[in-house]
């Protein structure tokens, strides 16, 4: 523990990893705000920040879940917290909000939080209900994976329940692919449990709420740009999503339908959902906000912090719906694997007006990572337009200006081989 007991009158909010934003952001509405943080999970510099601006820093080991509801129990009575609160990583999700439940210090059931978390949970619910029928069968660990993918035929998509940001997610086309999908997953040292799922064809879209006393406010639509199968790694994301009307509300309908069955009351919900031939289906939910910089795209298009309304929706001052002033674009760089030789035309891109922000992970004499998930992407730009085609040609105008050298073979960022102008 780093502070003494509570010595003042503001709510007391105790939050399992927030990130740096959310204590400040809580802090500026008035919250007392106590973190418990695994320091494996970040940084010791991004640490000792949330450090500085929390009320209360607490170190716990997120591995051990009895270890982490003792804390959570100790530190929630020591403090006087009035709501324990998880909007960070899925893992510890349950946990944080099963003791929270236990000590009236909730704002979702449990039951809830699971049905979000546990992709399995979630398919069960949904067949049950009748909503976005999906064939789907669940396996306890690899072995069986083969054989259910067999029954629900191919090509089916097998996803590991217990890992999020898109690892391991993978398209079995035939049975020759048994071989590649056993490397991946012997990479994470995963071995179960799987969820196999029918192969959802259509384009893919995210889904941001905001949800409060269980009314969900869509505070917009995020149209998901995919890599190539069988990882269908995101590399971009657009919103709003140029969506015709018709659809839209039937995306919406159906997003706060699903929300309404999980008994999902409080705070902010990313869902994904496919446009298929047969109307739009259920991908899997969070609860929390989207990641790969989509509340910042929001804040820029709409000009909603998103981050901060849930915090002012906790201290009673709920958003009011928005609508987009322009279009806000995301696209991350996926360069081919190799040794990094020169770098070209950075500092010229980030100096257009245009573009929000600008990353690139790798310097000179860097080996290229493969990219096989959203961690392992080599880095970012957001641009912003008044339209959907501005917004996206000022997007081409960074990614071909941007030029690695990966094993003396000039690369653009917009995955060109300059060489021999062909896709790489």
């Amino acid at each position: 523990m780093t502070a003494p007991g509570p010595t003042d009158d503001r709510p007391r909010l105790l939050m399992v990893m927030p990130y740096r934003q959310f204590v400040r952001k809580a802090r500026a509405e008035g919250f007392w705000v106590g973190a418990i943080w695994d320091p494996r999970l970040e940084s010791p510099e991004y640490l000792d920040d949330v450090r500085a601006l929390a009320d209360l820093f607490v170190s716990v080991d997120f591995q051990d879940p009895e270890l982490l509801r003792r804390t959570l129990r100790e530190v929630a009575r020591e403090h006087r917290a009035t709501v324990i609160y998880h909007i960070g990583r899925e893992e510890t999700m349950v946990t944080a909000h099963e003791v929270a439940e236990e000590l009236h210090a909730e704002l979702n059931p449990a039951a809830a939080i699971r049905f979000l978390a546990d992709k399995h949970a979630m398919r069960d619910l949904l067949a049950r209900r009748g909503i976005s029928p999906v064939s789907f069968e669940a396996t306890p660990t690899r072995r069986e994976v083969p054989e259910a993918v067999e029954r629900i035929g191919y090509p089916a998509v097998v996803k590991p329940t217990a890992l999020a940001g898109s690892r391991g997610v993978f398209l079995w086309q035939d049975a020759r692919d048994r071989t590649a999908w056993t490397a991946l997953v012997d990479q994470y040292g995963y071995d179960g449990p799987f969820l196999v799922e029918e192969y959802l064809r259509g384009p893919e879209y995210s889904v941001e709420t905001l949800s409060r006393d269980g009314r969900h406010q869509v505070v917009g639509i995020t149209e998901k740009l995919l890599g190539p199968p069988p990882l269908f790694v995101e590399v971009g994301h657009v919103h709003p999503a140029p969506l015709p009307q018709d659809r839209r509300r039937a995306v919406e309908e159906l997003t706060t339908e699903f929300l309404t069955a999980c008994g999902y009351r409080f705070g902010p919900a990313h869902t994904e959902v496919i446009w298929t031939a047969r109307g739009p289906r259920v991908v899997e939910s969070q609860a929390r906000l989207g990641g790969d910089r989509i509340p910042r795209l929001v804040e820029l298009a709409t000009g909603l912090d998103i981050e901060r309304a849930i915090f002012a929706a906790l201290a009673d001052r709920p958003a009011e719906p928005v609508e987009p002033t322009a279009t806000a674009i995301v696209r991350f760089f996926t360069f081919p694997p190799g040794r990094v030789g020169e770098i070209h035309g950075l500092e010229r891109a980030a100096r257009l007006g245009h573009v929000d922000e600008l990353s690139l992970r790798l310097r000179p004499g860097d080996t290229v990572p493969e990219v096989r998930d959203s961690k392992s992407r080599h880095g970012h730009v957001i641009v912003l337009g008044s339209s959907p085609k501005e917004a996206q040609a000022r997007c081409a105008e960074v990614l071909a200006a941007i030029e690695v050298v990966i094993d003396d073979r000039p690369v653009r960022a917009d995955g060109r081989a300059e060489a021999l102008g062909t896709p790489v």
